[in-house]
């Protein structure tokens, strides 16, 4: 307001100049006409071809910045991670200069935390694994509910890309997934944790001897995601099945076995 207020006196100024040299000089009004709009021209060319394209830019940086600060997850790693937090800051404004509303386009965020994630996932303790394994097998239910290519796509995201959870879920629901994350990764600021590799292989063949009652030999398939034989909703099905599963275990046991298949799989 008070660029504009200096802007505007500035042009009174020049304008009663203006005025004054066609009184008291051979200044015709064309040319004094002239001499008025030429620093106006030059103004809107400077603030719409520079100054406004800046103000701008900084606005969405801030914005893109303020979104992330104050998603809970998301803003534990501008502590934790600073480099990882400046590439989804860097992402997240891509998208809001492309048109995305920047809650929306944080949900296209997930898929570059899938890393630290499971890295989390080894250090944090036992109830906030479990916990957060919990809170995605209730997403992978109700995506499945939607559609089960969904819940494949959220299962499988290196296969058929990710999920944008904000767009798909309830506001419920993705509150808890947030809450979640959030605490496994305050939780697991310390070295990854010792794995029973025998007492998971154990807990593992009785929950697969449990699930083959139901499954059979389309198990296996849990073993080949890209293939393009599979059936992909029964893949949804029987990896609720497996985690729930999971789930049922001692939080010591499910927390055990959780970590073990993370390595296997890294």
């Amino acid at each position: 307001m008070t660029l504009f207020l200096i802007t505007l006196a500035a042009f009174v100024l020049l304008a009663l100049i203006i005025f004054g040299l066609i009184k008291t000089t051979r200044l015709r009004v064309w040319q004094g006409v002239l001499i008025f709009l030429l620093p106006v021209i030059l103004a809107n060319l400077l603030w719409f071809s520079w100054m406004h394209p800046r103000q701008q830019r900084a606005q969405q940086q801030m914005l893109a910045e303020e979104q992330l600060a104050q998603t809970p997850g998301y803003r534990v790693l501008q502590q934790q991670e600073p480099a990882l937090w400046q590439l989804l800051v860097q992402e997240l404004l891509h998208k809001i200069r492309a048109g995305e509303s920047a809650q929306q386009a944080t949900g296209e965020l997930r898929g570059w935390l899938a890393e630290v994630i499971n890295q989390r996932l080894m250090r944090a303790p036992d109830a906030a694994v479990v916990n957060y394994i919990r809170v995605s097998v209730q997403e992978m239910q109700a995506l499945n509910k939607i559609n089960a290519q969904l819940c494949f796509r959220y299962l499988y995201p290196q296969v058929n890309g990710g999920v944008n959870l904000i767009k798909t879920l309830s506001p419920a629901l993705n509150q808890l997934d947030a809450q979640a994350m959030e605490v496994l990764l305050l939780s697991s600021v310390q070295a990854d944790l010792p794995v029973d590799k025998e007492a998971a292989q154990r807990d593992l063949q009785n929950v697969v001897a449990g699930l083959y009652k139901k499954w059979g030999d389309r198990l296996q398939q849990l073993n080949m995601p890209a293939d393009t034989a599979v059936d992909r909703s029964s893949m949804c099905a029987m990896s609720i099945d497996l985690y729930s599963a999971i789930l049922a275990l001692p939080d010591k046991q499910a927390a055990n076995l959780l970590r073990r298949m993370i390595a296997l799989s890294g």
